[in-house]
């Protein structure tokens, strides 16, 4: 059962990563989004209903504040107040002070705020100068503050409801100039407010309330008016209050809770939606993908499995030009190589064998010419010939070291003792007038390089440079360390070579040949072959100025 649920292929891969992105989706959303989101709208909305309220509020502060200066104004009006004094000192007729008070308040006040407006002189009866219900005896409170001895805690302007309209709050100024004259009352329409509330939309359910001194002065619902707030205080409603300037007035907006929770609601849903409609995106995504990737591996696996049978005719048609039509061109190129490389192997076995069978049967005659040269020495040493012993040392020497079979990697030390053994020899054939000098660092004589790889250099220049010699010939074989590379230079004094020749020279060292023998397009050939490109020799020369031949080695890491 356990091995029927591993993923053992693309395809269930990607499915499994999918459900997985899915439950992971789904998690999230009911345990974190959901909640998340919920609480961000919920903050939302009430920052929104309270900044709701809060200018209505101003609005209504404004109103307000227009209605008290109309109100002041008329308390002050000196018109009025002239009036008001005659009548107290009773210079002028009821009737006509009444007609002349009445005029002039009426020319300065915006009567859609008015519902009643009375004056009330000390002596005399009330003044109606704009009601819904004539007043025609002061109440108690109005009684008193007409006393010339009463003195309100606020002479400007306050705000009552008198016994006459109890739902109905009005503004009561006193009128003073040298004592009590009357007093102004002016019953608030409820227009003062409904300019502005009925306006006011708060959700769709939220109700605003006009307050003073904690009993609602209008609402919408007109039942409400003067039912104390306390009454309305209801667990599942969100209140904003806003308190304004004028002393014990508030506006209270009340909005359901189940209004701000249907907005997280409606949201949901449409979350909810938006989710299903990505996932279902995401399957057919999924489903393509699977197709696009899926039918280009098939056709790999395929010529795979075919190339682990052998066949290495396999050639992988396609037509497309994406990455997908990169690997399948790689591959093909990748079995071309496979098929050329196996060939090549082939016919270095063959070279392999040739030459094992002729070193076999060279390995007869180095016993002999060891044997022999060893008498020629003793022969000569006892005649006292020592230079010709020396000579025969070296060359002893040189011919053990170009047959051993030791490995082809040897120390650089050990290279240029066997070349300065061939130096020697050919010192004795130009009679003294071949000079040579080794300046090898002691960080480099440790370092493995191939066995007789500088020999041909130094052949080939004592050959052609030294050719007609006649004065003395000098040659110096140095080396040096550069970026972890192992540099050799190979630098004579001899007639040099043109431009020309050394381009061909170059050009010929990157002919393949299966000639043999030695030389520097032999020298470069097993360089690139041991090193790879980026390796082998360079060739500086001017005639008459000596040759410089170079060779770059890299660290010993083989490529085959």
């Amino acid at each position: 059962m356990m091995g029927g649920l591993r993923l053992r292929t693309i395809k269930s891969k990607i499915i499994a990563v999918f459900i997985g992105f899915t439950c992971m989706v789904v998690m999230l959303q009911f345990g974190i989004f959901q909640q998340w989101i919920g609480t961000m709208i919920l903050d939302n909305s009430e920052s929104y209903f309270q900044e709701t309220v809060h200018q209505i509020g101003k609005r209504m502060e404004l109103q307000l504040k227009q209605f008290r200066t109309m109100a002041e104004g008329i308390g002050r009006n000196q018109v009025v107040i002239n009036y008001l004094a005659d009548l107290k000192f009773q210079q002028i007729n009821y009737q006509i002070a009444k007609y002349k008070i009445n005029y002039e308040v009426l020319r300065v006040t915006k009567l859609d705020w008015v519902d009643n407006m009375v004056i009330y002189p000390v002596y005399d009866p009330p003044i109606n100068l704009y009601y819904t219900v004539p007043v025609f005896d002061p109440e108690p409170s109005i009684e008193n503050m007409l006393q010339s001895n009463y003195n309100p805690p606020q002479k400007s302007l306050l705000w009552m409801r008198l016994h006459n309209s109890t739902n109905q709050i009005s503004a009561i100024i006193p009128i003073d100039e040298n004592g009590r004259l009357g007093v102004l009352s002016i019953g608030l329409k409820p227009a003062i407010f409904s300019e502005i509330l009925d306006e006011a939309k708060i959700g769709k359910h939220g109700t605003v309330y006009v307050v003073k001194d904690g009993v609602i002065v209008y609402a919408q619902d007109p039942a409400l008016i003067g039912v104390s707030v306390s009454k309305l205080q209801q667990d599942r409603d969100t209140q904003v209050e806003y308190t304004m300037d004028e002393a014990g007035w508030t506006l209270i907006g009340r909005v359901p809770q189940s209004e701000l929770w249907n907005q997280i609601t409606k949201f949901n849903r449409i979350f909810v939606l938006m989710v299903i409609v990505l996932l279902a995106a995401i399957m057919c995504f999924a489903i393509v993908a699977m197709r696009l990737v899926l039918r280009p591996l098939k056709i790999i696996i395929k010529g795979m499995e075919r190339v682990q049978q052998g066949d290495l005719t396999v050639v992988l048609a396609h037509k497309n030009e994406d990455e997908f039509g990169r690997i399948l061109d790689h591959f093909n190129y990748m079995v071309e190589r496979i098929q050329g490389l196996i060939q090549t192997i082939y016919k270095q076995q063959r070279h392999q064998r040739k030459a094992e069978i002729l070193s076999l049967l060279a390995k007869l005659n180095p016993h002999f010419l060891y044997n022999s040269l060893d008498m020629i020495y003793w022969k000569a040493i006892m005649k006292g010939e020592d230079e010709i012993g020396n000579t025969i040392v070296a060359l002893s020497n040189i011919l053990r070291y170009s047959i051993s079979q030791k490995d082809e990697f040897v120390p650089v030390a050990e290279d240029m003792k066997q070349l300065e053994s061939y130096l020697q020899i050919q010192k004795l054939r130009f009679e003294d007038k071949l000079h040579y000098h080794f300046d090898i660092p002691p960080a480099m004589k440790n370092c493995q390089i191939p066995k007789l790889l500088i020999q041909p250099l130094v052949e080939n220049a004592i050959k052609y440079a030294f050719r007609d010699m006649k004065d003395e010939g000098c040659m110096t074989i140095c080396g040096q360390l550069e970026d972890g590379d192992l540099v050799f230079h190979v630098i004579d004094n001899g007639i040099g070579m043109s431009s020309e020749k050394v381009e061909k020279l170059i050009a010929s060292c990157e002919m393949q040949s299966e000639e043999t023998g030695i030389g520097i397009r032999l020298v470069h050939q097993r360089i690139v072959y041991l090193y790879g490109e980026g390796y082998g020799i360079s060739i500086n020369s001017e005639i008459g100025r000596g040759t410089t031949v170079s060779l770059r080695l890299g660290e010993r890491k083989l490529l085959i």
